[in-house]
């Protein structure tokens, strides 16, 4: 389920035969500092970003892409092992020793329907900010500038032709999701464990711990629910048709009305303690899905199932 990586080649690794990398790759251009009298090279190796500093040699770029000459599906550990040994012989020098900077993790789902119908469905999640710009994509991010987690969800048939790139055979006018976590900067820290190099990415327990992460990330979020179709007959109060009218409007309304909402009254400083704003937003999801009013969106459910059965493959 890996995607695009980073990779640092620390020189103390490489030893003699940095100076000999720049020799295996393409377009490659050579910059000299003027005043360090240090040069870098910059180039490719089949779609691969490398560059080579006098520190070290730096990996950006998908490794399914690598392997196999497009991207539609990640590689899993096994896959990912062959791709490392694969660059290790490209480059001559062991790759699987570089530590890993940055990762994406995830999976693309044949789904039923527009990518978008489900994207609408998925609403905030604790802790990161839901970003819908286009109706293709959905982003949840930290505020700050550093992004170390970020999750995408994504048309990724509709990125493939963004890109230029031409689809294999049998995927024209597929309905193809990609959801991946993002992992940037510092990964030991952010997954609690002592080293991420190129060969921990292919380790069975490192690949079940990213994979139940990236699960239960996609489980946090909050999702569209239905109200029950005889829900009718279960009115018997005010209080229950109350509910059951809030519930409908919820159901069809804007997934970023309720932040929009609660970001007015932030702007507006209208509550002195800032524990209330989390208490109604709370207090008005309790109501929109309240036990015994609504039933998992079919939609939901399909996704739902597809992210968990990427159990299944370790």
């Amino acid at each position: 389920m890996y995607d695009k990586v980073k990779l640092w080649l620390d020189r103390s690794v490489i030893g003699g035969e940095l100076s000999t990398i720049a020799d295996y790759l393409t377009k490659a251009t050579e910059q000299t500092d003027r005043q360090t009298g240090e040069t870098k090279v910059f180039g490719c190796l089949e779609g691969l970003k490398v560059s080579v500093f006098c520190t070290g040699i730096s990996i950006v770029g998908s490794l399914s892409k690598y392997l196999y000459g497009n991207n539609i599906y990640p590689l899993d550990r096994h896959t990912t092992k062959e791709a490392v040994g694969k660059l290790a012989d490209a480059l001559h020098t062991d790759v699987s020793k570089a530590d890993v900077t940055g990762l994406e993790f995830g999976a693309v789902f044949l789904l039923s329907q527009r990518v978008p119908n489900y994207l609408e469905r998925l609403g905030d999640m604790p802790k990161l900010v839901r970003l819908h710009f286009e109706e293709n994509t959905l982003y949840y991010r930290t505020k700050a500038k550093a992004q170390p987690q970020t999750l995408a969800f994504y048309d990724k048939l509709a990125e493939q032709r963004q890109n230029g790139v031409k689809l294999p055979v049998g995927f024209e006018g597929q309905n193809l999701l990609k959801y991946e976590l993002r992992l940037n900067r510092r990964l030991p820290k952010q997954l609690n464990v002592r080293e991420v190099k190129a060969s921990t990415l292919s380790e069975k327990q490192f690949y079940k711990m990213l994979l139940r992460l990236w699960q239960n990330k996609y489980f946090s979020i909050s999702k569209q629910e239905q109200v029950k179709t005889n829900i009718m007959s279960e009115i018997k109060t005010v209080s229950d048709a109350f509910e059951v009218f809030v519930a409908r409007l919820m159901a069809v309304s804007n997934k970023d009305a309720v932040a929009g909402f609660i970001d007015e009254l932030k702007e507006a400083k209208v509550f002195q303690d800032r524990n209330n704003y989390t208490r109604l937003r709370k207090k008005i999801q309790a109501v929109a899905s309240k036990a015994g009013l609504m039933q998992t969106d079919e939609l939901i459910k399909e996704l739902d199932d597809a992210v968990k059965n990427q159990g299944a493959y370790l």
